[in-house]
């Protein structure tokens, strides 16, 4: 039983990745991610953590894919609440709060599509979109422990809903990120 929810599924090595989102009293709930058999879909870990969608146009669950990379899968919820989980058992490895750790205000410039961009793995980095303050609009994770490993672009303007990428271009590889107002090109080493 999967609840709302905007996200598509990753599938890996036999486990279907899902993260979904039920309301518990108003416009508040609970975000899910989820490990499913794929062969059978009976549910093998869930992990779920308090959220609260006030203010959200898209209010009927994650937008954003789980990524999954060797053992961790990570998860991002609408309201910005990063997370890295094992992937054999749904524990906890760590977990970021956009709001929290970077000041993010989702509510500034209309920005009310909440967090749909999934997090983009990149040898030991892990990046995202995160929109925080100061020049914090795409930010770089260590993958294992969460640290900031570096942070780039003034989050001045709505952060957008796009996915970054990378591509050989130029004779270089580059982060492209792009919102309503901007298509950058980064290092992706160095930001």
């Amino acid at each position: 039983p999967i609840k709302e929810g905007y996200a598509g599924p990753s599938v890996v090595d036999g486990r279907v990745f899902v993260t979904d989102f039920e309301p518990t009293q108003g416009m508040r709930g609970v975000e899910r991610a989820m490990a499913l058999d794929e062969v059978t879909g009976r549910i093998l870990w869930t992990q779920q953590w308090e959220a609260d969608y006030a203010g959200i146009a898209w209010e009927i669950g994650p937008g954003a894919t789980p990524t999954v990379d060797g053992d961790r899968v990570y998860v991002l919820g609408r309201t910005g609440v990063l997370s890295a989980l094992a992937v054999e058992t749904g524990e906890l490895l760590w977990r970021k709060d956009y709001g929290e750790d970077y000041g993010v205000d989702r509510m500034q410039w209309g920005f009310d599509w909440g967090f749909t961009s999934a997090p983009l793995v990149d040898g030991e980095r892990l990046i995202c979109l995160v929109g925080g303050a100061p020049d914090a609009r795409v930010v770089a994770f260590d993958k294992m422990t969460g640290e900031e490993i570096w942070r780039a672009l003034p989050s001045e303007a709505d952060l957008g809903v796009a996915q970054p990428i990378i591509i050989e271009a130029g004779g270089a590889r580059q982060l492209i990120a792009w919102d309503p107002e901007e298509v950058v090109s980064l290092d992706p080493e160095t930001g």
